[in-house]
């Protein structure tokens, strides 16, 4: 079907152009980011839109599909929420809310500005799509296409867009020419992808020594012919795989054990490889890899010495790794990598005008997925694998096999293979940000709730040469990394490991770090005895009483909960209402809220030891400037009266007016 004339204006040089001054809607201020509003009038009169798509114009009637794609008619309109699909007759429903007021096409470009892989061209504008805007009565509805252009045509070759056309499946030799170019790219210019965590600078043109084991893929005629071998230091290229082991009740993978160990050297049969691990090999071998290393076949998985010593040295496996393969969207290694796909999305032709203004070839318009599960690394089965943590923050490079698209992953660019690059929140350093991922994700085994870290606790120590690592807290970082609270009640019985109740590792569920933004050390002085496991801290207690969950009490007293939170500040929104609980003092008067780690204590005089603290001003009221006191605390109940030791049993805030703990004086404390 042949485009309207307002479809066949939408061209990057129309696109780009800056809007005259007076033609800008006054809702635009409210897309913030560019600088200059930039975009085009597409139809004049938005009641034109229903008429032009129901006269066959394809792009008219794309718009109206990406609209109720992500339909919000609020303001301001940048913000989308997924509806179910429609077909464009169901528009006829809004057909009353049209009115005469311009459609707008604003371009998205790339949020990195780059065309990476290929070369970036000098003023290119690395477009990757355009949201329309669309008025009715009641607001504006918003909708989005993505642009893209194949290889060789003048739009990616000029970066004009970047957008890239779907692979026909993981497997196809356009989807490895994509790896390789990527990998490619990123070896020659990404000076950052080649500096370990703790700082080293890997030669990239040297080959790394091998782990203890790999798997080597081939034979001299080319064959796959997949056999374990000890390397000895024996040097070499490899790849990582980072997989879901699966539940011990449905489908391990394939294990090396002291009794397969031999016949593992000998050659593994290609048979009795699972799926996920026969994908990855083949991917190895057609990107020219001769080694893989996969944990349950280089690991002998029943020798517990040979499992410690190479659990304390993964973290080296993944970082010299070449690149990482993740079977994100397997959820056990009977899953395959390559996963079939459905058809892409239909796409329309545009013609495509250069910046010069001349017509060369064209460019595509299609809907963005609308399944983002499917695509996105931290949606599939691995992303809930606790051991994934540290095997995507060390490796350098990750291909990402998802369910429907093939993801890249460095330390300098996170993108699709449709050429749309994102930000990851999976390589934050920060050690607060690693465990509260860490901590909510799932173990094939519950004792290696630290062990899973221990690769990247020996990484990070490389760094942190004057520090001291207490199971799982940095003790240069307390006593903020003490402010942990449950996002779900706890039962500390359930723990395999003896483990000191102050660390997040005693609990077997989720945690969070309280805000601790402007807040000060109020205590020091800490000590930890790696026999007893007591962390001693010199500090200011007071002895207090909790009351029933915070909810509850609000109804008691028949007061609001904004009433209440006005007096004592407000508790972190993540855990169940019933695990928070005020704070009282002896008298009855309220100075806090408290998450308790179980959601109870077994005393009702407990003791709040302070470890942070700020002054907080308050609204002036008849030109008088007041001030509160927010102090940050670990709540403690008595252990052994016999050498005055505490147990941890949450962690909260007091807000007074006075300073609290300023008459109490300060101890040492013992937390076990």
């Amino acid at each position: 079907m042949a485009l309207c004339l307002a479809c066949q204006n939408v061209n990057i040089p129309n696109l780009i152009r800056e809007l005259p001054v007076g033609h800008v809607p006054d809702w635009w201020a409210q897309l913030g980011s560019q600088s200059k509003p930039r975009g085009m009038v597409h139809l004049h009169d938005a009641r034109q839109l229903p008429v032009s798509a129901a006269e066959g114009c394809p792009l008219c009637g794309m718009i109206i599909d990406a609209i109720l794609q992500y339909n919000n008619p609020s303001s301001p309109p940048d913000v989308t929420v997924p509806l179910p699909s429609h077909s464009k007759r169901d528009m006829a429903q809004f057909k009353h809310h049209w009115i005469k007021s311009p459609i707008y096409l604003r371009p998205n470009y790339d949020p990195i500005k780059s065309a990476f892989p290929e070369q970036d061209v000098a003023h290119s504008w690395h477009v990757r799509g355009f949201k329309a805007f669309v008025p009715v009565d009641h607001g504006v509805l918003t909708g989005q296409i993505r642009l893209f252009a194949p290889r060789d045509s003048s739009a990616a070759v000029s970066c004009d867009v970047i957008g890239r056309p779907a692979l026909p499946s993981s497997d196809s030799p356009a989807a490895f020419d994509l790896i390789n170019r990527w990998m490619s790219a990123c070896l020659a210019r990404h000076q950052a992808c080649r500096e370990t965590f703790c700082g080293t600078i890997i030669d990239e043109s040297t080959a790394p020594i091998l782990p203890t084991r790999v798997i080597h893929i081939s034979r001299p005629d080319g064959a796959i012919c997949p056999r374990l071998i000890e390397t000895n230091g024996k040097t070499g290229y490899y790849v990582a795989l980072s997989h879901c082991w699966g539940s011990p009740a449905h489908k391990l993978p394939l294990m090396t054990t002291q009794s397969t160990l031999q016949s593992h050297l000998a050659g593994i049969s290609w048979d009795e490889i699972p799926k996920a691990h026969q994908d990855a090999i083949t991917a190895c071998h057609r990107l020219g890899f001769d080694f893989i290393w996969i944990d349950s076949l280089c690991i002998i998985q029943d020798s517990h010495a040979d499992w410690l010593y190479e659990s304390a040295r993964m973290g080296a496996v993944y970082e010299n790794a070449r690149l990482t393969i993740a079977a994100s969207h397997a959820p056990d290694s009977s899953e395959p990598c390559f996963f079939t796909r459905s058809p892409p999305p239909h796409s329309i032709e545009l013609p495509h005008v250069s910046q010069t203004g001349q017509h060369e070839g064209s460019i595509f318009a299609s809907l963005l997925p609308t399944d983002y599960i499917s695509i996105s690394p931290e949606s599939g089965p691995l992303a809930t694998r606790a051991w994934a943590t540290q095997e995507w923050l060390l490796s350098r490079r990750i291909i990402f096999y998802t369910a429907a698209c093939l993801v890249w992953s460095c330390k300098m660019v996170s993108q699709r293979e449709s050429g749309a690059s994102f930000h990851s929140t999976a390589r934050n350093p920060r050690w607060k940000i690693i465990v509260e991922k860490y901590s909510a994700r799932l173990l094939t085994k519950p004792a290696d709730r630290l062990i899973a870290l221990e690769g990247l606790r020996t990484e990070m120590g490389k760094k942190r040469v004057y520090d001291v690592y207490c199971f799982g807290l940095w003790k240069n970082s307390m006593p903020d990394q003490l402010l942990w609270y449950c996002i779900r009640a706890a039962e500390r019985a359930e723990c395999p490991l003896d483990l000191p109740s102050w660390t997040w590792a005693s609990v077997t569920h989720g945690v969070r770090f309280l805000d601790i933004k402007h807040s000060k050390n109020t205590c020091h002085g800490f000590r930890f005895d790696e026999t007893s496991k007591v962390l001693t801290i010199y500090g200011a207690a007071s002895k207090v009483a909790t009351t029933a969950p915070f909810a509850k009490l609000s109804e008691e007293k028949d007061a609001t909960p904004d009433d209440m939170l006005a007096l004592i500040g407000h508790p972190p929104t993540s855990p169940p209402s019933n695990m928070i609980h005020l704070l009282l003092a002896q008298d009855g008067s309220m100075l806090g809220w408290v998450v308790l780690d179980e959601g109870r204590t077994t005393s009702s005089n407990v003791t709040c030891l302070r470890l942070m603290s700020k002054k907080v001003p308050l609204p002036s009221q008849d030109g008088v400037k007041k001030k509160v006191y927010y102090d940050l605390v670990l709540l403690l109940q008595v252990l052994d009266v016999t050498d005055d030791t505490f147990e941890r049993v949450g962690v909260g805030a007091m807000t007074t007016t006075t300073p609290w703990f300023d008459d109490q004086g300060d101890s040492h404390i013992r937390i076990r």
